[in-house]
């Protein structure tokens, strides 16, 4: 008498079927055959390609960080123009979180732009928060972005470094300084609004000290301060 499939004597008394083959098995329970695990020639060239171009590419980039940011050196004094020129303007450090001199103000920069139209005229729009725009995309936001988080920040901050008290700007770095911040308006507002396109850009940051607590006995100011730039051309070149 032949005795059916999947029984005792072919499965085990357990019917855990570790009498069978693992093919055998894989086919009684209907499941695919298992993958061999290996890519083929060319996806792992192109893998491992991509790994060291990606591991190149952050050694230098962290390398290049640790000689703008540590005491200055041999190495980065005789490399101080490639550091810097790749440092500035997107990987600017500063240190104004820690003391002596941390940094005391609330800063919210606003950007405005005039727009021309085809029939010739002309319209200024409103102010727009640029600072509350970062605020809303980090908070509720276990992830926020590096760009929502520093960018305007810290070009902010690189702005105000390179320009003296009467916004004129110190050597090429101020000018460079200059095109960051203009840039990041421009592209807050778009190249076009309302059916014209945007020909200038305008920005003021309204600076809001912050109180000091009760206990540190110093009573400081609270008077806020405005700091207005002057009307500044953009082109398209200013837009992705």
């Amino acid at each position: 008498m032949v005795e059916p499939r999947g029984s005792s004597d072919e499965t085990g008394t357990d019917g855990t079927g570790e009498g069978e083959t693992p093919g055998r098995s894989a086919a009684v329970r209907g499941l695919p055959p298992a993958p061999s695990g290996s890519w083929s020639l060319p996806s792992r060239i192109v893998i491992m390609a991509a790994v060291v171009v990606l591991t190149i590419g952050v050694t230098l980039h962290l390398l290049l960080v640790f000689l703008f940011v540590a005491p200055p050196n041999a190495i980065s004094k005789k490399y101080d123009r490639l550091v810097k020129g790749y440092v500035y303007p997107e990987f600017d450090q500063n240190w104004q979180l820690f003391a002596p001199n941390p940094l005391q103000d609330n800063i919210a920069v606003h950007a405005r732009a005039e727009v021309a139209f085809s029939d010739g005229s002309r319209r200024t729009t409103n102010w727009l928060a640029l600072t509350a725009q970062d605020i809303r995309e980090i908070r509720r936001n276990p992830v926020p972005s590096h760009a929502h988080q520093n960018l305007l920040r810290q070009a902010w901050d690189f702005y105000n470094r390179t320009h003296d008290a009467k916004g004129r700007a110190i050597g090429l770095r101020g000018e460079l300084s200059e095109a960051f911040v203009r840039r990041i308006a421009a592209h807050r507002l778009g190249y076009r609004i309302d059916g014209g396109q945007v020909v200038k850009v305008q920005i003021y940051a309204m600076n809001t000290p912050i109180i000091p607590p009760k206990w540190s006995g110093d009573s400081g100011s609270t008077k806020k301060t405005y700091q207005v730039l002057p009307w500044w051309p953009v082109s398209k070149k200013e837009f992705p």
